[in-house]
């Protein structure tokens, strides 16, 4: 996920040394790597979200994105969906993926269901149910609401939960929700960015945010977060007081801007496109081939098996995901998981005769687990 050109990557580790030998922290001042990457980033964010402050990591973005937020309307209460994930710090959790050990969520946070069809909470089919969880969404956040409606935030791909797609009306129906009732639509694209096909998530939607949060490949290892907004939320951020100590140091600039050139001079956005096409065709060849799997999904090289006990209950089970896992690791292949939704996102510079190899043992770690759990 956050090495996705690889491991000491030729170009990234001169820039990081050649950054090094010069300067390594003036705080806020500004830097000509950090100008450097703001105006690449700006040449390639959707709309005119081209105002930018650094951080280290996703949580600090996520928290800066909720505090423009309250900063723009005033207000202090947002609408989150389950299974998405913003971080850990108190906020962060309770804008998705809670976590029964931090204790009650903080007031101001709403958690709904999103539109995963899969296994709707609603007992509904896709399209026949007119996208009921954006309406529900909508009357539930009112109900609760007292009147402080200051944002939605949501993962266009879902990261945490496995890489969960919407239909193509979701998010359009979030920014109407978001502009009918003057609130801030945010999309956390720390798991998505340049791994999909192209830039942003949000371009496959035709969706334009106003508030975007970017990090993990983006510094290839190299701690580095970016909060983009839209020209008009400039003074909400100043308002902020965004400042950080590390945020935008400038090894970790020069590292994105690495990162940025090899990806454009070797089309790898393309490149993730391509593969993640025949990566998506293979795993839903696997996926019908096996009881076990009830679902394979994604988009680019953001991709998730689902484990189920059978397909016709669609019932998870984290014994099969676990022991799927201890299989893949036995042969040598690493994958992202451990419960019973498995993520697969292999480096945006994999070769296709690379992943095929590892989509061979996944097959091979799957029918080991299914004869052992008595599928087969």
């Amino acid at each position: 996920m956050v090495a996705a050109l690889g491991h000491a990557h030729p170009r990234i580790t001169e820039a990081v040394a050649n950054q090094a030998g010069r300067l390594l922290n003036v705080r806020d001042f500004p830097t000509d790597v950090r100008v450097q990457l703001m105006e690449r980033l700006a040449a390639i964010t959707p709309g005119d979200l081209d105002v930018f402050q650094f951080f280290n990591t996703g949580t600090e973005a996520t928290e800066a994105a909720l505090r423009v937020a309250r900063a723009a309307t005033g207000n202090h209460e947002f609408l989150a969906f389950t299974g998405d994930y913003h971080g850990r710090t108190t906020s962060a959790i309770a804008t998705g993926m809670g976590n029964p050990a931090t204790g009650p969520r903080p007031s101001g946070f709403l958690t709904v269901p999103a539109a995963f069809c899969y296994r709707c909470e609603y007992k509904m089919t896709y399209p026949e149910c007119g996208m009921h969880c954006t309406d529900f969404a909508e009357r539930l956040m009112l109900s609760n609401s007292h009147g402080k409606l200051a944002g939605i935030i949501v993962e266009p791909i879902t990261n945490g939960s496995g890489a969960r797609t919407y239909p193509d009306e979701f998010l359009p129906r979030l920014r109407e929700i978001a502009d009918r009732h003057d609130m801030l639509l945010i999309f956390d694209e720390f798991a998505t960015f340049g791994r999909t096909g192209t830039w942003f998530a949000a371009e496959h939607y035709g969706v334009v945010p106003d508030v975007v949060i970017i990090g993990k490949m983006l510094g290839n290892g190299i701690p580095i977060s970016v909060l983009c907004v839209r020209e008009g939320l400039k003074d909400a951020l100043q308002e902020t007081q965004p400042s950080t100590t590390n945020g935008g140091q400038p090894a970790a600039c020069a590292a994105a801007n690495a990162v940025l050139d090899t990806i454009a001079e070797e089309n790898l956005l393309d490149h993730a496109r391509d593969l993640g096409e025949v990566s998506l065709e293979r795993l839903r060849r696997i996926r019908d081939a096996h009881p076990s799997v009830g679902d394979a999904r994604g988009r680019g090289l953001l991709l998730a098996l689902d484990f189920v006990t059978d397909k016709e209950s669609r019932q998870p089970s984290l014994e099969a995901g676990r022991l799927f896992y201890k299989n893949c690791l036995e042969r040598g292949l690493v994958v992202s998981g451990g419960g019973n939704v498995t993520r697969v996102c292999p480096p945006v510079v994999c070769s296709e005769e690379t992943a095929v190899k590892a989509y061979d043992i996944i097959e091979e770690a799957i029918d080991a687990m299914e004869r052992e759990l008595g599928y087969v």
